[in-house]
């Protein structure tokens, strides 16, 4: 066949969006709308012609249809494009000069399953549009809701810091759904931007001998500054910046050169997910943080493995030998607690301690408690 492209149907024209092959000489381009009764497809779509016409001048329906003289249309072979819910996006249509009188069902079989992946791209195309609308509207609303979990010192149960965690509306997923998803549309570093602000906010609220966590991609901390709202002076010494072990640092060198200046002025370093991530001790080595966050996945069953008790005091360990401390995140259970301040580990959070929240009783709950591991061994697990 000389042309082949897709259009849309409506209830008036039918217009093309993507054409391959000779498209000139069948005055056939990206954009074109034609009446719906000087086509071919509507015809196909409502089975007054059927997909595949060998020779379009020889056909007693077709022969007579201004399009087959204008265009010079020899022969013709199309399908619809079906969405799964069901609904008519289009048709996939080919078109030659020439006769075919080989064309059979065969090739509108094929043209069929063509049909059906294009339908599958069609529909990721939509999902992500519709993807990058929801995120546009976080943006356009300017919030996020922050969460903050308490992170507390073994040694005396004080809450020493917190930990913002972003939260999106009802309908959007988990958050590391949503960043994904904003990433994939493009959307990420300014989803990111808004999250940091959002936090930031967080921290005027907070007692002062509290430090405020906040996760961010390597990308956007070689940039963290610009994060920063506008005119707000920044208690650089309360905030620590979580690096994930799970993200892709381009540049060691461009990160730790971004970050040195903002550490000078007191800002400190986590590295989060330790243990769990593709990067292994890398970030660690690289980075020389401040604070060495193990994963969950490494503290739940430390009381009872062995092998996670040896892992955690490797990363004890290497704390002490960089100067930093050690954090257990994820802690669920009064046994692991105990187990993780027996290796060593400074500090911790987790449901055995408290959830996220929202509510600003919670936080000053937490800041100003003197032990919140008091009862820890009464408060409500996983």
């Amino acid at each position: 066949m000389d042309v082949a492209y897709v259009s849309t149907v409506d209830a008036d024209e039918q217009v093309v969006h993507s054409v391959c092959g000779d498209a000139e000489s069948f005055a056939i381009s990206p954009g074109l709308a034609v009446p719906l009764d000087e086509t071919y497809c509507s015809r196909m779509v409502s089975g007054d012609i059927p997909n595949v016409v060998p020779d379009a001048r020889a056909d007693p329906v077709v022969a007579g249809l201004p399009a087959t003289e204008r265009s010079g249309i020899g022969s013709y072979l199309a399908v619809p494009v079906t969405m799964a819910d069901g609904t008519l996006y289009g048709t996939f249509c080919c078109l030659s000069h020439d006769p075919h009188p080989e064309l059979d069902r065969r090739d509108v079989g094929f043209m069929g399953m063509l049909a059906e992946l294009l339908a599958d791209e069609l529909e990721a195309d939509l999902a992500r549009e519709r993807g990058r609308e929801r995120i546009q509207q976080l943006l356009t609303a300017g919030t996020i809701q922050v969460a903050l979990q308490p992170i507390v010192e073994l040694a005396t149960g004080r809450c020493i810091g917190m930990e913002g965690l972003s939260r999106f509306p009802a309908g959007f997923g988990p958050p590391d759904v949503v960043f994904g998803a904003a990433h994939e549309v493009g959307l990420g570093d300014d989803l990111e931007r808004l999250a940091v602000r959002s936090v930031f906010d967080m921290l005027q609220s907070l007692p002062e001998h509290l430090y405020l966590a906040i996760n961010l991609a390597p990308s956007l901390a070689l940039d963290l500054g610009t994060a920063v709202p506008e005119g707000v002076d920044v208690p650089w010494h309360r905030l620590v910046l979580e690096v994930t072990e799970h993200a892709v640092v381009e540049s060691y060198v461009d990160l730790r050169a971004a970050l040195k200046p903002l550490r000078k002025k007191g800002l400190r370093v986590a590295i989060d997910d330790a243990g769990a991530g593709y990067a292994s001790l890398q970030h660690v080595v690289e980075m020389r943080p401040d604070i060495i966050k193990v994963d969950r996945s490494l503290i739940d069953g430390l009381a009872r493995d062995p092998a996670r008790r040896s892992v955690v005091s490797g990363f004890v360990l290497l704390a002490f030998e960089l100067g930093a401390s050690v954090l257990a995140e994820g802690v669920e259970t009064a046994e692991d607690l105990a187990a993780a301040r027996r290796l060593g580990v400074t500090s911790a959070q987790g449901y055995v301690i408290d959830r996220p929240s929202i509510d600003p009783v919670d936080h000053k709950r937490w800041g100003t408690e003197q032990n919140l591991l008091a009862d820890v061994e009464n408060r409500p697990t996983a």
